[in-house]
């Protein structure tokens, strides 16, 4: 076992050309068919190469893993609304009850420190496979358990399954887009998953108060047993090897391929001056890409299990973890208080009501989708043209405003709306306003991906494992911590540490580049 820094491993931190104007023609950049839109990275010669995928077998791969995030979420998240009615059907205390959906969180925090070295060193096919079958299987001894310990037995395994996802849904996002569409993409990404957390409970709710609590995780296995079928037939292997250098420039040559060639994508490249129309390698069949198995990399397993620890000493990866570990920790506390604020006068809603929290909580998700992701896009691309073309990563950091201003106002809304027993209508307000808050964890993850190329898959995986420890932390002790000192005081406070937390990505801002110069010529954490 070695480290090194970036640099020594051929990351030349420059700026990218993203927008290709009238000085940067000579470069020989792949561009957007019609567009000056430059393809960051560029794809490889070899005719297997994932970005050339067509675009309907990129978004077939993708659908599916986002349904297995939605899935994992919806099941997760969508016991809330039947604590009240678990607790008193098992006899157990609040506190009791709520581990039911505290302790699949850390599973979900935990397992991404095991599945992305494994699908790392494995590849992603055999990791999605065995994981969504798994989620499958729990689903189903969900639906039968007897007690209490069994049914959260079940749950705890199905985390562990299904949250695979959390870090290596972003990871695909990174095989087999390019730079100019990531920010969308990572804002459809975190749309599923958030979405999970919200429509889940609203159907749930229902679910339970009209046939019972089992039919939630029944309904549950018959979608995820689909799911499994999908990722079966259309999720091929995307793991790729791809050095960052092939995407800073491109020299004429190093690029071998035709726009006529049927296996790229109909929105890739377009040349800016004749290249070869070659390319290497033979094309994989269909009955190929349904192997599960694509070989193993050079790096050994444990060198991968290690290997993501160190680069906590990146900022933006440490800062990143932080920040969405406090928008989850927020979302998580408020959702599962929910249900117990509203299951007791003066609302005394049944958990079919109680749910309906959600439906402005869906739409606080889109809203926050919207401005981590396509806005994000435009933004890099506006800011890239501004700056003769080069795109700098912190230039999407600017739309963390949005939630560093509506997340706090919506937990002191719902907190104050909780304690003063306001209006319901003000709670939901109040609850829509903190669904915005992913789109701190999209803006965060393609911090992350577009300042760490190399090392996106284990960047990613500290950035999700470390966010769901420190959130079952803070909604393990959420409940106790609100009947000791009150919602306003609880809600109030974090609002405060959100925004300290969104703050410290200012500096960020201004120095982001000369903080990345230095991280990756000095700092010897990599492992290879």
């Amino acid at each position: 076992m070695k480290f090194r820094t970036l640099h020594e491993l051929g990351h030349d931190e420059r700026e990218v050309t993203l927008i290709d104007n009238p000085e940067t023609v000579g470069e020989h950049h792949p561009h957007l068919r019609g567009t000056n839109v430059v393809l960051v990275p560029h794809p490889s010669s070899d005719v297997n190469d994932p970005l050339r995928m067509p675009s309907w077998k990129k978004w077939a791969a993708f659908i599916n893993v986002c349904i297995l995030t939605f899935m994992t979420t919806a099941w997760v998240g969508g016991i809330t609304p039947s604590l009240f009615v678990l607790s008193v059907e098992f006899k157990v205390d609040v506190s009791r009850a709520t581990g039911l959906l505290t302790w699949p969180v850390l599973a979900a925090g935990i397992c991404n420190f095991f599945w992305t070295p494994t699908s790392e060193y494995l590849g992603r096919r055999p990791v999605f496979l065995v994981a969504s079958v798994l989620l499958f299987a729990c689903e189903i001894w969900a639906a039968t358990s007897p007690n209490l310990d069994n049914l959260l037995a079940s749950r705890v395994i199905g985390a562990f399954a299904g949250s695979c996802t959390e870090s290596m849904g972003a990871l695909i996002v990174n095989d087999i887009f390019y730079l100019h569409e990531r920010g969308a993409k990572m804002g459809v990404y975190l749309l599923f998953i958030t979405s999970g957390n919200s429509l889940g409970p609203l159907v749930a709710g229902f679910i339970t108060e009209g046939i019972g609590w089992r039919w939630v995780s029944w309904i549950c296995a018959i979608i995820s047993g689909i799911n499994c079928v999908g990722i079966f037939f259309l999720f091929p292997e995307t793991r790729w090897h791809r050095n960052i250098d092939a995407s800073a420039t491109l020299g004429v040559g190093t690029l071998h391929e035709s726009v006529e060639d049927k296996s790229i994508t109909e929105d890739t490249v377009e040349h800016v001056t004749s290249i070869s129309d070659a390319t290497v390698g033979v094309k994989t069949t269909y009955m190929q890409e349904l192997n599960p198995w694509s070989g193993t990399t050079q790096i050994g397993y444990v060198n991968h299990l290690i290997r993501p620890w160190p680069l906590l000493a990146y900022p933006a990866i440490a800062l990143g973890a932080l920040a969405y570990s406090t928008s989850l920790a927020w979302l998580v506390g408020a959702g599962s208080l929910s249900s117990f604020v509203f299951s007791i006068p003066p609302y005394s809603f049944g958990p079919g009501v109680s749910g309906l929290i959600n439906v402005p909580g869906v739409l606080g998700i889109l809203f926050g989708a919207f401005i981590g992701g396509k806005c994000t896009d435009w933004v890099a691309r506006r800011a890239a043209r501004r700056n003769h073309g080069k795109f700098t990563p912190e230039s999407r950091l600017v739309l963390l405003v949005v939630p560093f201003v509506v997340g706090p106002c919506g937990l002191l809304m719902f907190g104050i709306g909780a304690q003063k027993r306001l209006h319901w209508i003000v709670l939901f307000i109040g609850y829509g306003m903190i669904n915005v808050l992913p789109a701190t964890a999209s803006i965060a993850m393609t911090y992350v991906m577009d300042s760490y190329f190399e090392i996106a898959a284990e960047g990613l995986l500290v950035v999700n494992g470390v966010k769901n420890i420190v959130a079952f932390g803070f909604s393990y002790g959420f409940i106790p911590w609100s009947a000791k000192v009150g919602y306003t005081v609880v809600l109030g406070t974090m609002s405060g540490i959100l925004m300290f937390v969104l703050m410290l990505y200012i500096p960020i801002y201004i120095w982001g580049a000369k903080i990345r110069r230095y991280t990756t010529s000095k700092m010897k954490i990599v492992l290879i």
